[in-house]
């Protein structure tokens, strides 16, 4: 996971804009993988979860930048 694009340490070192395509590739992703599942031509379920968790790790950088901008406590 340290080497993966969506390692906490390299969603910080992203900007906005790419963290927002990056949401984006990922829902678009998770959308086709839903597709593959099915009509039952996805042979790796696990990719769905990862697909998952990746979003979530986004939007958490998303949500801390959005939070450490407006003057919150969870920064």
């Amino acid at each position: 996971m340290k080497d993966s694009p969506y390692a906490p340490k390299q969603l910080r070192d992203r900007t906005s804009e790419e963290l927002k395509g990056m949401l984006s590739t990922l829902k678009h992703e998770i959308f086709e993988l839903r597709i593959m599942h099915t009509t039952s031509q996805l042979k790796d379920t696990n990719k769905m979860c990862a697909t998952r968790q990746n979003v979530a790790r986004v939007l958490t950088e998303i949500s801390r930048r959005a939070a450490a901008k407006s003057g919150g406590k969870n920064v």
